[in-house]
């Protein structure tokens, strides 16, 4: 494949302001009637206004955080940060407001960036305090409503394609957070294999509600767009959450032929169907990439999604799960569009085992969903992680990726950098995802992450099996409400279900009934996986620590869980004992066993 990288996406988009100047570049819906939208000339405008600006302020070339809501401003602000040759590095604004503050300080003080630049909104929730702490240290204080109202010059920079665009921070899924550093050649080269894996032309316009924060959402459903020369469709995270429906709402208004998210995305539109009814207005029969990555792609939930919204037109084949992560800038492995989803059973206990073997029996499968093959210009082999040697098909092993649109590593850390990026062979070095999965004629399947790994008498389980299970079980939305995880107590190993639960649900079982779902998940996970799970924990709803893309972070989970900073509701196995009453968190004494 041959990827032109005499253009940057600055170079792209501001020459999309000249050839399509009236085309809608970007639209802003969160369905309360205030819209926004730029078109293409509009865009290209700004953006050089905001980058003579930022380089009027001596700012050209340097490092600045993005603190932005959702909304178009942010692609302008990152477009013209990059266009003044600058490093853009958005920030997650999520969490509780005093703890986003102090995370926000944390991160500056780690990644030291020049200037701190804030929308209208993140600056009214943290203007002040974030002004005063700046005072006197070496990052600057911008709000982007006072950079926008100064009219400078611009001269446009040719930008290299080995020049650092964007610290992209990692999700923190199973580590603390790593900044990735992104080129500007990493990004042509992923938005043009995108472009040829997903089938995508300049009418292939999208919508998007996945944080611009994360890799995704940055590359995926705002700089594909703006690459590809279509329209881009923005809501919040909020907007979807709370209303899954105008998820599907928007890609009908809009005509959009790509969208997509994480799986449980999908889950969540289904379980609110399913409980409150969907829309009579629903027109998806346009929708012809629905891609889901980012986590495990479940093929039950590719069932359930399908056949819920047949009669508005949903096209199975739309369906284009992939594979990737920050550190390939987005996506590396992708099912052609247009085709049925491939998912086969496995035997569960040979995959413990590190064999993929096909199963036809009921018990002890595993149905895994094809992530396809690795895109045009990229390299994926699967490997032995502890010897790096090259497995053959149906092995099971570390995914680890080559190609122009893998990173150089982590900024300020080369550590961790020597880690993951190691070498097969001579020439360029591959990428050591930390995912674990096999190859197949079809393609990739995903297994599970390396680090999240249950590792029971020498045999490796997936956190997220169980998780499954617990699924079933309890009617919930998959993984993204429960954390299967590890814990070793002196010399006893726990397998420990931590699953959220209503307060007030949790206060009307009673012991026995506790007992009976964990008796029953026990059960069902030695069935099927050959796992003893030992102990059931009912905590809080939304109390499960999580990434900012909405990941569960099981170690942190399980640390949470015996630090008491969890509330637990009800509890079964062996673990009871130490923990105490009920709705404490753990006791003194389960603490000084972990220790």
């Amino acid at each position: 494949m041959q990827i032109d990288f005499s253009r940057s996406i600055v170079d792209i988009v501001l020459d999309h302001g000249n050839s399509i100047p009236d085309r809608t570049a970007l639209i802003f819906d969160q369905g309360d009637g205030a819209q926004s939208s730029l078109t293409y000339a509009e865009l290209a405008t700004r953006i050089t206004q905001l980058a003579g600006a930022l380089s009027a302020r001596g700012l050209a070339g340097r490092r600045i955080a993005l603190l932005f809501s959702a909304g178009t401003d942010f692609a302008l602000a990152l477009l013209a940060c990059l266009a003044a040759g600058g490093v853009a590095i958005p920030l997650a604004p999520v969490g509780r407001r005093k703890a986003r503050l102090q995370n926000i300080l944390n991160m500056l003080g780690d990644i030291r960036p020049d200037c701190i630049l804030l929308d209208d909104s993140m600056a009214a929730l943290f203007g002040d305090e974030l002004s005063a702490a700046l005072a006197v240290g070496p990052v600057r204080y911008l709000e982007f409503a006072a950079l926008a109202a100064e009219p400078h010059p611009f001269a446009a920079l040719t930008l290299r394609p080995d020049q650092l665009a964007v610290l992209q921070f990692t999700s923190g899924t199973t580590s603390n957070p790593k900044g990735v550093m992104i080129s500007h050649g990493n990004i042509i080269a992923n938005e043009a294999m995108i472009q040829v894996a997903f089938g995508h032309d300049q009418d292939s316009h999208f919508v998007g509600w996945v944080p611009h924060y994360h890799d995704q959402g940055l590359f995926g459903n705002i700089l594909q767009p703006l690459f590809l020369g279509s329209t881009c469709v923005i809501t919040s995270p909020a907007a979807f959450i709370n209303r899954p429906m105008f998820w599907l709402q928007l890609i009908t208004r809009y005509g959009a032929h790509t969208s997509g998210g994480p799986n449980f995305g999908y889950d969540l539109c289904v379980d609110f169907a399913t409980r409150r009814g969907m829309p009579d207005d629903l027109d998806l029969s346009g929708w012809r990439v629905a891609f889901n990555g980012a986590e495990r792609v479940r093929p039950g939930t590719l069932d359930r999604f399908a056949e819920c919204f047949a009669d508005a037109g949903f096209d199975r084949r739309a369906f284009l799960p992939c594979y990737g992560l920050a550190e390939s800038t987005l996506v590396t492995i992708a099912v052609p569009p247009q085709s049925d989803p491939i998912v086969k059973s496995y035997d569960s206990r040979a995959l413990a085992a590190g064999r993929a073997e096909e199963s036809k029996d009921r018990e002890g499968v595993l149905e895994l969903a094809c992530c396809g093959p690795a895109m045009a210009g990229a390299e994926a082999r699967i490997v032995d992680p502890a010897t790096g040697a090259a497995l053959p098909d149906g092995a099971v092993g570390e995914i680890w990726l080559r190609g122009p649109h893998i990173t150089a590593g982590y900024i300020d850390n080369p550590a961790a950098t020597e880690a993951s990026f190691g070498r097969l062979d001579e020439g360029a070095p591959f990428l050591r995802t930390g995912d674990l999965g096999f190859a197949a004629a079809e393609g990739f399947f995903i297994v599970s992450r390396l680090k999240d790994l249950i590792i029971v008498r020498g045999r490796n389980h997936a956190p997220s099996d169980v998780e499954q299970i617990w699924s079933e079980l309890s009617g919930t939305v998959g993984q993204a409400s429960a954390a299967a995880v590890e814990i070793e107590m002196g010399d006893t190993q726990h397998i420990v279900l931590i699953a959220e639960m209503k307060r007030d649900d949790a206060r009307a079982l009673s012991d026995e009934k506790v007992q009976e779902m964990a008796g029953r998940l026990r059960a069902m996970a030695m069935e099927r996986l050959e796992l003893a799970v030992t102990d059931l924990v009912l905590v809080s709803a939304s109390t499960i620590p999580r990434t900012t893309s909405g990941k569960v972070q099981r170690k942190q989970a399980g640390r949470m869980l015996m630090d008491g900073e969890l509330t637990v509701l009800a509890m079964a196995g062996p673990l009871a004992q130490a923990f105490g009453p009920s709705e404490q968190g753990a006791s003194a004494a389960g603490q000084s066993a972990l220790r």
